[in-house]
């Protein structure tokens, strides 16, 4: 298999580091989302990451992470319940609407972009109501869904890589100390040796981009 991406994209280095935590044989190719209809007649939207398969093409994170915990069982990332797997799956798509929707609309500050002041307002109205949603879910004993390590932690610690840095560049504002808990486990989960790995990789991208517009 191959996966296709780039490290500034927290997506992309979700199913990444799903792949390393699994161990899947896998090449990572760094390949930038595109418009050309030969790369939208693999990824319909012309978005990355797009996981390139002996069957075919896929697309969309979530689709993604299912088929990889459907095809490599042997390193389980979701419950064994059907329930359990539902309530993962809750935590991660209520982080996606209510907490990075959000916050995404900020994403022009990383390009130095003035963000309007309505803008500013709602996103963070919005995301706090997002976060207040999300700390009813959560259940540090001590990963995200509870004792077991599991895609949520994956998704929630990646998804807040871009949104706390976007709050913190417009706000000064560290979503991460709104729910009680959260800080501890994002450095736990900070200090997993394939999280450090993709870290680098990814500061190591934002700072060449930074380098690029200065």
């Amino acid at each position: 298999m191959k996966l296709h991406g780039v490290p500034l994209s927290n997506y992309f280095n979700m199913v990444k580091h799903t792949v390393l935590e699994k161990g899947i044989e896998c090449e990572f190719v760094n390949t930038r989302p595109s418009q050309e209809p030969e790369f939208l007649a693999k990824s319909p939207m012309g978005k990355v990451p797009m996981l390139e398969t002996e069957h075919g093409f896929l697309t969309e994170t979530n689709v993604i992470l299912d088929f990889l915990e459907e095809s490599f069982p042997a390193v389980r990332l979701l419950p064994t319940t059907t329930f359990g797997r539902a309530k993962v799956r809750q935590l991660m798509k209520t982080q996606e609407l209510y907490v990075e929707t959000p916050a995404h609309d900020l994403v022009g500050a990383i390009f130095n972009r003035e963000i309007p002041a309505h803008v500013k307002v709602s996103s963070q109205v919005n995301a706090l109501k997002g976060l207040a949603a999300l700390g009813r879910l959560v259940n540090f004993k001590p990963w995200i869904c509870g004792a077991e390590f599991s895609s949520a932690d994956i998704f929630v610690f990646y998804s807040f890589t871009l949104s706390n840095r976007l709050t913190q560049q417009v706000y000064g504002w560290d979503m991460l100390q709104e729910i009680p808990g959260l800080t501890a486990w994002y450095q736990r989960f900070a200090e997993r040796e394939i999280t450090q790995a993709i870290v680098a990789d990814n500061k190591a991208a934002a700072d060449a981009l930074a380098a690029r517009m200065s």
